[in-house]
């Protein structure tokens, strides 16, 4: 029989998961289909065995990889990945099926911001992500606070139109960024974040050099999605103000009658070519972005 859900759960030696399993399957049934994504030592991996999930070994690195290969297996309608640690509260799928299940979103991240608990996350790691969740609803026009969040539940078509994408460095929020680009609804659920109850998170050695990397991929996919946005935005910022300067420069020159600030002259000048230059690309880019869509529309 078909599993109407499949749960990825990627793991390195996480002892929360056995645990998180057997609530994963009252919380959504024992028809559930659940693949343990592992990379830990032989002997984790055999107990991984005793809890009746599919288990796969991840050759590569990176969670986001993990949980691409999980959902390349899963045979699920709805896809879902919970982080192993024990972290997330697995009443949270439930809770972001039902949206994915009325149609209202295809991709439902489960935000942890409103429902921390005591000690769960460090104050320079929620600052971190509220910034990245801002940058990402501003520039993919949605409203998400909690866009590195390790519980996602998406639809079979949203997925299969990510399907063949090459994961890069950006944990959950690759997802929601290729998703988004598409033109898929991506929405939130409030859900629990508990405190860590084993060991230490083994994501990055770095989580403010990992943070940057993920601000880099949403501009830059958006970058090449919707060039005229970032270019536009961009030229369009320093065009104001060079025209900001050259307006000063002028007025002191009308007042006075000497032309007193040359080289602010040439700075003003500078940036309004390159904010038109800028601008400019960003229209012809968009333009011949939107010649290849449809060409790929009437081709497919």
């Amino acid at each position: 029989m078909k599993p109407k859900v499949s749960v990825v759960i990627p793991t390195v030696e996480e002892e929360s998961v056995f645990k998180l399993v057997k609530q994963i399957r009252t919380v959504l049934g024992r028809n559930t289909e659940i693949i343990i994504v592992d990379k830990s030592s032989d002997a984790y991996f055999k107990r991984l065995k005793s809890t009746g999930a599919k288990i796969i070994r991840q050759k590569g690195r990176g969670v986001e990889n993990a949980v691409m290969i999980g959902l390349r297996e899963a045979k699920g309608e709805y896809i879902a990945s919970i982080d192993a640690d024990g972290t997330h509260d697995p009443k949270g799928l439930a809770e972001a099926l039902k949206v994915v299940e009325s149609g209202k979103a295809d991709f439902v991240l489960g935000n942890r911001m409103s429902g921390l608990t005591k000690g769960s996350m460090q104050m320079y790691i929620r600052f971190g992500n509220g910034m990245l969740s801002w940058l990402y609803s501003t520039l993919y026009h949605t409203k998400v606070h909690d866009v590195l969040t390790g519980l996602f539940v998406v639809n079979r078509e949203a997925f299969e139109e990510i399907r063949n994408v090459e994961p890069y460095r950006a944990g959950i929020a690759f997802f929601a960024i290729e998703l988004a680009r598409r033109g898929y609804i991506v929405k939130e659920v409030d859900i629990k974040y508990y405190k860590r109850a084993y060991g230490e998170s083994k994501l990055t050695r770095s989580k403010f050099a990992y943070g940057f990397n993920v601000a880099s991929h949403i501009v830059r996919q958006l970058r090449d999605y919707s060039p005229l946005l970032i270019f536009g935005l961009v030229g369009g910022i320093l065009f104001i103000i060079g025209l900001i300067l050259g307006v000063f420069v002028l007025a002191s020159f009308i007042s006075t009658g000497v032309f007193a600030f040359a080289g602010r002259a040439l700075l003003a000048f500078m940036l309004l070519v390159v904010g038109f230059v800028l601008i400019t690309a960003g229209l012809i880019l968009d333009l011949l972005l939107e010649i290849e869509k449809r060409m790929e529309q009437m081709h497919g």
